[in-house]
């Protein structure tokens, strides 16, 4: 592991940073010392990569071995220039506030963002394995034995899933069961071939791009072109229209989330001008069991498939916040989905929804309740309740 010494904040300056950023309703309990790290894990193929991450450390734990709260941070888009260790303090509203309530946060950028390669979005297996291999690292901080088991994981919109998929896969991957709680806030779970609007890209091919939604195309054209680098050695493109390879290229290897969106919705007007045709016609038959579910289509078919995962009903427990306002992640085509699997693979999760609140909101406006709630849950005291509980169906 390699790391580097970044700011000691004292416990005012934690409370400011986390003020600024919107979490001003979670006191500071401890000042804390920021690292940045790069750490060794691997790929969902076995191959070893490496990662960066930011690790938050409490001047004061609230334990020792102090224990740990994994952070799955939100997408923040495939160029290295957007991994979000280049901050400062980056999760301040999501990372900081478990720092400083004595806990130690660890929030990986994930392969691909600063180190070489190319980052597996919405790879399920990857992301949990990666996530995991983030309190090993911070275990080999010296001196020895101050760094406790992870026993809480949180994320916000694709971190949300990675922290869903941790739940999932803990004991596969680790053989151990320390987590106690994790939090997903507006997850973005891949959990079907409808999540993210990802059947509706494929079969609305003339709808303007502009119209199919503030995730479905920007989902779509990342996780192909991570597919195809990461599990079939090729460029990326081949998935993209012949003529719009080389702009859409351009375009992921140098824009962040927002940016991105819209420079596919100006220069890739129609989701027609996002998908190769040969490949959309492929995967929608191996979706349908129609003839014609071969090539490329047929491969990304099969791995995407095959990277859902089944929660795990003796896991940690759960929580999920969800605001009802979201038009990214919209409570019923998401979040709703979710507590369907979940309940129906043995997890009760609790629920914390905002009747008003946003994708962009609901973190800001529930991180508070979401410390609440994890710090009981792992201190095995009873979690406070949300005023809002309800979802509506899942509508897919």
């Amino acid at each position: 592991m390699y790391c580097a010494l970044g700011e000691l904040l004292d416990p005012a300056a934690v409370q400011a940073a986390m003020t600024a950023a919107g979490a001003e309703g979670v006191v500071a309990q401890t000042g804390v010392r920021v690292l940045k790290v790069a750490y060794k894990t691997s790929r969902s193929n076995g191959s070893p990569t490496l990662t960066t991450a930011t690790i938050y450390l409490p001047a004061e734990p609230r334990a020792v071995p102090a224990p740990i709260v994994l952070i799955g941070r939100s997408t923040s888009g495939l160029a290295d220039s957007c991994a979000p260790s280049k901050e400062a303090l980056p999760g301040a509203n999501l990372a900081l506030p478990f720092a400083a309530r004595g806990f130690i946060a660890v929030m990986p950028d994930f392969s691909g963002l600063g180190p070489e390669g190319t980052h597996s979005y919405l790879d399920n297996h990857e992301a949990a394995q990666q996530l995991l291999d983030g309190a090993l690292a911070a275990a080999g901080l010296e001196p020895a034995g101050l760094v406790g088991d992870p026993v809480g994981a949180v994320g916000y919109s694709q971190g949300g899933g990675t922290v869903l998929s941790t739940q999932a896969l803990e004991h596969a991957l680790t053989g151990k069961r320390t987590l106690k709680a994790v939090a997903a806030i507006a997850p973005e779970w891949p959990i079907s071939t409808k999540s993210f609007g990802y059947e509706d890209v494929l079969r609305n091919p003339s709808r303007f791009t502009g119209l199919a939604g503030l995730a479905p195309p920007t989902v779509t054209v990342l996780r192909h072109y991570g597919f195809l680098i990461n599990r079939m050695a090729m460029t990326g493109g081949e998935s993209f229209p012949a003529d719009e390879r080389a702009s859409m290229i351009a375009s992921i290897n140098s824009l962040c989330t927002v940016p991105l969106g819209g420079a596919l919705g100006a220069q890739q007007p129609r989701l027609e001008d996002l998908v190769d045709e040969a490949f959309r016609l492929q995967v929608l038959a191996c979706i349908d069991g129609t003839p014609g579910c071969t090539g490329l289509g047929e491969a990304f078919h099969g791995w995407l498939v095959s990277d859902f995962v089944q929660a795990d009903a003796q896991g940690a427990r759960v929580l999920i916040t969800q605001g009802l306002g979201d038009q990214v992640m919209p409570a019923a085509g998401e979040a709703a989905c979710n507590l369907e699997k979940l309940r129906a693979e043995g997890v009760e999760p609790d629920i914390c929804s905002d009747i008003t609140g946003t994708h962009d909101s609901v973190l800001e406006r529930k991180i508070e309740h979401v410390v609440a709630w994890v710090e009981a849950v792992i201190m095995g005291s009873t979690p406070p309740t949300c005023s809002s509980t309800t979802l509506p169906s899942c509508n897919r």
